[in-house]
């Protein structure tokens, strides 16, 4: 599915596109007024879709000038989910060409609700049988698709529309048997049937047989996004229905059409015009007091010009209606979610005796109609079981979202920052395979993941590290903050030298790692792991801002201000010969774990870092950002001969893996201590402190931890998957495989794993599950490098 985001800040914001919302939109936009009319069907006209010769001629004439008024914006499939403070509306808009669905977030000056009425259903026995029909579902299938709903029908009314239903029946041929006008005394009792209707029961005890039996009772106004506004809607017992009660509305919500009364829809369309018009005005004056002011020390200065008179808004009748929610036998109240009339009863019995107790003891109103349809049918029983009446007991209360919403609408993803490295397009041009790695998009291959691994051990390759995060450390106390976040000694780090360091948590758990470089005497540059850039910056902060706020160190990510290179491979110092000025770049004068500052390709304040992490002779080139795709094609062009080829994160992890290097959050996890990780050799316990000192004491004192080692297999063609299982005595769980990958340099399957600390021997041959169910044997290594183990083309 594919999703998308819009905002919008409309003056007027008219949700409900029938008669009275198209009505207030057009009135809104002819006084001036950018409008968003929004209706929840696919197309505008409400009721008037589906209603006579009359209803019909009105709906071509207010859809004309819908879409020739200039302001209006019409979202059709389109329904409100929700109002949030300030006119904050949420709205999902479906059936689009492009996507599938999309969330719209506007900001209305003024909302305008005209949601209309949704008939309610009559709660008798056998009213879920199929065959049991709302009067506006009859007319609906009849005069908007030319359905014919059944051959022999019995119409129970209470009022027009189902006079109109049952007019409707008689002119495409349905039988209509019976007319049941509880207007008079009449009444149904129960349906007969199983899978369909086969007979209705009247109140008068006979049986007629149908296959159609309509209702039309009443009607419940759609109030939910008036009561997300604030509004506590009250109960009018002449018209059997809850209504707004406008007086606790905010100005800026204005509702209008059936949902605030009745009338002719001469009087529908008079109301919402008015409100239209009323909306428009509230909205300029919410404009007006936005607009920035000049100051002026002038005291007889002019006041601004008062905003137009309020305009008189008609009032809409209440026509009488009789109160008829339920029948003397039970039946279903709640049909999505399958609650009963007894059930509601029973909820009344066992104590919960309120509306909002016995919704949640029943789910009433709970499914996906969230109470539209059963809201006023459930108040009514259990204000008859209590002996209260309806106004006393009250409603329920309406939450967002209106309609159900599926998570893909909701979700951020699409809206989350992408960041992408200066040399992004010279990857897609060049058929680079994008790899999601957090917000960053990296070349994950060319193509060749396996070549390009062998032309960096042959002879040399480049990978774009942009993403590497970057912090910028200045200040006297940097060797403090350094010494307290790294498991390892920084006071003596000389400027041009790198050191490799870890970080723990304060429980001991690896948290990060990198190398920091020492440019000046209080300036460094730290780098971390790509996922860890943001979270070791937030880390730092928390530290320097809360338990040492009198060091004087100060912090700037730089991550995205450089274009960041690695040069890897036993040419690429032949490479860096032609492109670098200023910098000699032989091994005697630039070591391993050195960095020097120089020119790179005509780019000066390049910083040049003699470290790798592919285990091949290599530099990392860090390059202003707006040069670094200058410098990246000029790497290229000027080791043509030399053989140089791009390679990507996949042929990146084949050569770490080859040397042991281990990933965070992959060969680690949220309970590896640094001993875990093979790195006893670079922890100082005897340090003054370091955060997670204390948790590192108390597993060495332990003594029994998981250990990282080398596997290869015994049989060098199988590959074990990552997250495979190592298993002792053919069940015992003692281990797991976290790196696995085919050596294309090796010529075979090649694993770093955790297993338990027994285990970890070199020679020591352990079993590992596959998929398939069986097992393949691997051996334990002696060095977790398997290429170059004693580090000789890494220091040449």
């Amino acid at each position: 599915a594919r999703y998308d985001k819009r905002h919008a800040h409309p003056d007027v914001l008219v949700a409900g596109g029938g008669p009275a919302g198209m009505a207030a939109a057009i009135a809104a936009a002819r006084a001036g007024s950018s409008v968003m009319l929004v209706e929840e069907e696919p197309e505008l006209g409400g009721h008037l879709r589906w209603g006579g010769h009359v209803e019909l001629a009105a709906l071509r004439e207010m859809r004309g000038m819908v879409n020739e008024m200039q302001g209006i914006e019409v979202l059709t499939d389109a329904v409100v989910l929700g109002r949030y403070d300030d006119n904050w509306v949420s709205i999902l808009q479906r059936g689009l060409a492009t996507v599938d669905e999309r969330l719209v977030k506007a900001r209305a000056k003024t909302l305008v609700v005209a949601s209309g009425l949704i008939e309610r259903p009559y709660v008798f026995a056998g009213n879920d049988i199929p065959g049991v029909m709302m009067s506006t579902a009859v007319r609906r299938l009849i005069n908007l698709y030319a359905v014919k709903p059944g051959e022999r029908a019995v119409v129970f009314t209470a009022n027009t529309d189902g006079d109109a239903a049952a007019a409707d029946l008689e002119r495409v041929g349905v039988d209509v048997v019976r007319v049941e006008d509880a207007r008079r005394g009449g009444d149904l009792v129960r349906v007969h049937g199983r899978s369909r209707v086969r007979s209705v029961e009247l109140g008068d005890g006979r049986t007629v047989d149908c296959d159609l039996v309509v209702t039309a009772t009443g009607w419940t106004a759609a109030v939910s996004l008036l009561t997300m506004s604030g509004d506590i809607p009250v109960y009018e017992p002449g018209a059997a229905r809850f209504r707004p009660d406008v007086s606790r509305l905010s100005a800026d919500v204005l509702p209008t059409g059936g949902l605030v009364g009745d009338g002719t829809l001469e009087q529908l369309v008079a109301h919402a015009d008015a409100t239209g018009r009323e909306a428009a005005r509230r909205a300029a004056v919410v404009t007006r007091s936005r607009q920035a002011t000049i100051p002026t020390r002038d005291r007889e200065s002019p006041s601004p010009a008062p905003a137009t008179e309020p305009t008189d808004i008609p009032a809409l009748p209440l026509e009488p209606h009789l109160e008829l929610f339920h029948g003397r036998t039970h039946g279903i109240v709640d049909f999505s979610e399958d609650v009963s009339s007894k059930d509601l009863l029973t909820a009344v019995e066992e104590g919960y005796d309120s509306a909002e107790l016995a919704k949640r003891y029943t789910t009433a109103t709970m499914g996906p109609t969230q109470g539209k349809l059963e809201t006023v049918n459930v108040v009514a029983i259990i204000a008859e079981a209590t002996g209260r009446t309806i106004a006393e007991t009250g409603t329920t209360t309406w939450r967002p979202p209106y309609a159900p919403v599926t998570l893909g609408a909701l979700a951020g993803r699409s809206r989350e920052p992408k960041r992408l490295s200066p040399m992004q397009p010279w990857h897609e041009r060049h058929g680079a395979v994008p790899l999601v790695a957090g917000a960053w998009i990296r070349p994950d291959h060319y193509g060749d993941p396996a070549g390009e691994a062998r032309a960096v051990r042959q002879k040399v390759g480049i990978i774009d590290v942009t993403p590497i995060g970057k912090l910028d450390l200045r200040g006297p106390d940097v060797p403090k903050l350094l010494n307290l976040l790294y498991v390892n000694r920084w006071s003596k780090l000389e400027v041009g030298r790198v050191r490799y360091g870890v970080m723990c948590a304060e429980d001991g758990v690896v948290l990060d790692d990198g190398v920091t470089g020492r440019l000046g005497n209080e300036h460094y540059l730290m780098s971390t792991t790509s996922s860890g850039a943001g979270t070791v910056w937030e880390w730092i902060e928390g530290w320097l801002q809360t338990e040492h706020r009198d060091w004087r160190v100060h912090v700037t990510p730089v991550t995205t201000a450089y274009a960041s290179i690695n040069v890897a491979g036993p040419r690429s110092r032949d490479l860096l010969r032609r492109v670098v000025d200023g910098v000699d770049v032989d091994g005697e004068a630039f070591p391993y774990m050195h960095l020097r500052t120089g020119r790179v390709a005509g780019v000066d304040e390049c910083l040049l870092w003699r470290i790798g992490f592919t285990g091949e002779l290599s530099y990392e080139v860090h390059v202003p950002a707006a040069y670094g795709l200058h410098v990246w094609e000029q790497l290229l062009d000027s080791g043509r001969d030399l053989g140089v080829r791009p390679f990507g994160v996949e042929a990146q992890r084949i050569l770490r893996l080859e040397k042991g290097h281990f990933i965070i959050g992959q060969d680690t996890d949220g309970l590896t201590r640094a001993s875990s990780a093979g790195l006893d050799g670079l922890v100082r316990l005897d340090k003054d402190d370091f955060v997670g000192r204390p948790e590192l004491i108390w597993a060495e004192e332990l003594g029994v931890h998981p250990r990282l080692v080398g596997l290869c297999m015994r049989d060098g063609s199988e590959l074990p998957p990552e997250g495979s299982q190592l298993v002792e005595d053919g069940v015992r769980i003692c281990g797991r495989v976290t790196s696995s990958r085919v050596s294309p340099n090796l010529g075979r399957a090649i694993c770093l794993a955790q297993v338990e600390a027994h285990l970890a021997q070199p020679g020591t041959v352990v079993a590992i599950r596959l998929p398939s169910g069986g097992t393949v044997d691997a051996i334990v290594t002696e060095h977790l490098a398997q290429v170059d183990p004693e580090g000789g083309r890494l220091r040449g």
